[in-house]
Parts: C-alpha cells; sequence; structure tokens
C-alpha cells in the first residue's frame, strides 16, 4: 500500500512485511501465516479485536495507536523468560531517542507507563514449529487517541508526552528496528544487558504485593528481577520469584 511505502524503507532487516489498513488482530494474522524462518512483521492502523494480556481487549483508534506484530525464531533450547522485558526496553529505547523525553517506566512484566499511566503493552505468543521456538511479539503503542476513549485504567498517549509528536511512520520504524536489534541480542546474551540497566526503569521496585501460589496468599515487596526475568518479592519467608503476574494484587 502506498501510505506504507515510506515505513517499509525504513525498517532496516530483511523481514517480510504486511500492512493493513484494518485488521481484527496483527498477532492472530501472523499465527495464520504458514511456517517461515524470515522474520515476519504486521502493521495496522487500525486493530477490531486487539489483544491484551490474560485475555483481556487491548482497546485502539485508527491512526491513534501504533499496533504491530513481529513473529521470530528462536532455538528450542533458548529461555524466553525476561524477552517481554527486552522488547519493552527496546520500545522505550525508540521513545527515548524519537520523542527526546526520559521517564518511561517498565511495569513488570509486559507494560510502559509514563507518570503513573500506561502507554503501551507487550503480549508475547509462542509455540514449536519445526523444532523451533516461534514467538510473536504484539506491541501497542498509545499515540495519539480520542479523549472519549473508555478505559478503565489510567492511560496517556504520546501526544501529551512529547512537545513535538514524532511522525507516527518514523516512530513505528524505529520501534521495529529496535526490537528487531535487541531480540537478536537477546538470543545471544539473554538479559545481561537490560539488568545493568533496570533498576533504572523498574516501576515496581519497592511496591508491595500480595500474590497467591499453590493456593497459598503471601504478602512482600519487590526487589528487582532475577537473570531470568522473574520479579524477585522479599516475604518474611525469603525472597520468592514469581515468573507471571496474574495472581498478584499491589496493596
Amino acid at each position: 500500500m502506498d501510505h506504507y511505502s515510506s515505513l517499509k524503507r525504513l525498517i532496516d532487516s530483511d523481514v517480510e512485511c504486511h500492512f493493513f489498513d484494518s485488521l481484527e488482530s496483527t498477532s492472530s494474522y501472523l499465527s495464520s501465516l504458514p511456517y517461515s524462518p524470515i522474520t515476519q512483521i504486521c502493521v495496522t492502523r487500525e486493530q477490531t479485536q486487539g489483544k491484551g494480556q490474560h485475555g483481556r481487549e487491548w482497546l485502539s483508534q485508527k491512526d491513534g495507536s501504533i499496533l504491530l506484530s513481529i513473529g521470530q525464531k528462536f532455538g528450542s533450547d533458548t529461555n524466553l523468560s525476561g524477552l517481554s522485558l527486552v522488547v519493552g526496553l527496546a520500545i522505550i529505547k525508540a521513545l527515548e531517542k524519537e520523542c527526546k523525553v526520559d521517564g518511561f517506566k517498565i511495569k513488570w512484566p509486559n507494560d510502559i507507563y509514563f507518570r503513573e499511566a500506561k502507554l503501551a503493552g507487550i503480549l508475547l505468543e509462542n509455540n514449536i514449529q519445526e523444532g523451533s521456538q516461534s514467538v510473536i511479539i504484539g506491541v501497542g503503542v498509545n499515540y495519539h487517541l480520542d479523549q472519549e476513549m473508555n478505559c478503565d485504567n489510567p492511560w496517556i498517549d504520546l501526544s501529551k508526552i512529547c512537545k513535538k509528536i514524532p511522525g507516527i511512520h518514523e516512530l513505528t520504524a524505529s520501534i521495529i528496528n529496535s526490537i528487531l536489534s535487541m531480540s537478536s541480542h537477546f538470543k545471544l546474551n539473554g538479559l545481561s544487558d537490560l539488568l545493568l540497566q533496570w533498576d533504572q526503569y523498574d516501576m515496581l521496585k519497592g511496591a508491595k504485593l500480595k500474590s497467591i501460589e499453590l493456593g497459598r496468599s503471601f504478602e512482600g515487596e519487590v526487589q528487582g528481577i532475577s537473570d531470568q526475568g522473574a520479579l524477585k518479592v522479599l516475604t518474611k519467608n525469603g525472597t520468592r520469584e514469581l515468573y507471571s503476574s496474574k495472581n498478584i494484587e499491589y496493596i
């Protein structure tokens, strides 16, 4: 499509690109494609059935959000714990570069916040194909949304953060290139770089939480992340490592 011609020229890597004006879900679209060893990217101006974490819906408006998914292959022995954190850091690095703004934070394990309001979300889906792990990285970034968008949680978009909002194609390409670069580094080095920078972007350090594990609840204080990307929580019985946010309540 002509609308996306400039975007495709800005993407660094040799990838397979799919562009749409409207689509139910970029992640669902990539999931429907036959297996390919090549990295696949899907970008759309509008998503009618966007996917959020734990089965929730990701709300968006046409041209109001950056909506994309990236399909990549990882070795069957690669530990993918923490990949969503690497993707989050990659998005923040692109936003810092293009928007000339600091203060973005990662809310473990898959959200990006600015001033206590949600700016972006990440959803990872993976399965085994042809002996490798096939991972679809879904990304939604609030770009310039209608003030009347009805959402239960506090949200913010880039138009309220940036003095001058970057062009949507340039910013989309910058985010894609950053994710491709940092996920390739992750394949070789795991979370090593992220761990060195985590405190700077950690939204939850010091937060108090309650969680349920094996039917029993406990409370603790967030201490950071482990070298596998788990949330480290200090409890009265020692440190626990959590790998899912599903049963967490912040208190």
